[in-house]
C-alpha cells in the first residue's frame, strides 16, 4: 500500500474518523451528585455514541463512511466514477459536525431535570468532547479536499453548478424524449 498517495486532507478525514471511532465508545455523559443528600456524594459517567441517535450515531456513520470512501479512493480500490465525492463527503461531514456541535452545546439528557433538582450536575464526558473533535477534523479534511479538487466555497451557493457536478444540466430543462419504438415487422 502506497501511503504517499494520501494527501493532507485524506489524513485529516481518516484521522478524524479514527478519533471518532475510538472515543465514540467512551463516556459521553458525566453526572456529579455531590449535592444528593444521603448518598455521600460522588460522580459517575456513562453513555456512548449509540445512546444519542441523531447527534451521535448518525454523525458516527457519516464520518466513518467518509473515511472508508477516502481510503478506497486514495488507494485506488475505488474509482471516482463520475460521482462528485469531494462534494458528497463535504456535505456528509458538514452535517455530522453540525449535529455534533448541537450535542456538545445543548447536551440534553433524559432525566437531567430530576438530577439537577436534587443538586446534581450533568456534564459532557471526555468521549463526547473528543468525538466532536474527531468529527470537526474530518469536516476540515473534507473541506480541504473539496478545495483541492477544484471546488470553491462560492460554488456551494450556485445550484446550477451543484447540479452539474451530479450530471444534471442544471438549467431546469426536461430530459430529451425517448427514441421512438422500432417499426413493426
Amino acid at each position: 500500500m502506497d501511503f504517499s498517495k494520501f494527501k493532507t486532507s485524506d489524513w485529516l478525514k481518516i484521522g478524524g474518523a479514527a478519533v471518532f471511532l475510538i472515543f465514540g465508545f467512551m463516556d459521553w455523559v458525566t453526572i456529579d451528585y455531590k449535592g444528593f443528600e444521603g448518598l455521600g456524594g460522588g460522580s459517575t459517567s456513562g453513555g456512548n455514541v449509540f445512546d444519542f441517535f441523531w447527534t451521535g450515531t448518525l454523525p458516527w456513520i457519516l464520518v466513518l463512511a467518509t473515511a472508508v470512501i477516502t481510503f478506497r479512493l486514495a488507494t485506488g480500490s475505488m474509482k471516482e466514477g463520475g460521482q462528485p465525492w469531494g462534494l458528497i463527503m463535504l456535505g456528509a461531514t458538514a452535517l455530522a459536525a453540525l449535529l455534533l456541535l448541537i450535542r456538545v452545546v445543548f447536551n440534553p439528557l433524559e432525566g437531567k431535570d430530576a438530577v439537577e433538582a436534587f443538586g446534581g450536575e450533568v456534564g459532557r464526558g471526555i468521549g463526547m468532547i473528543l468525538s466532536a473533535v474527531g468529527g470537526f477534523l474530518a469536516f476540515a479534511g473534507a473541506l480541504k479536499g473539496f478545495t483541492e479538487g477544484g471546488g470553491s466555497l462560492s460554488d456551494l451557493k450556485d445550484m446550477n453548478k451543484m447540479k452539474s457536478q451530479f450530471g444534471s444540466s442544471g438549467g431546469g430543462q426536461a430530459p430529451p424524449p425517448p427514441p421512438p419504438p422500432p417499426p413493426p415487422r
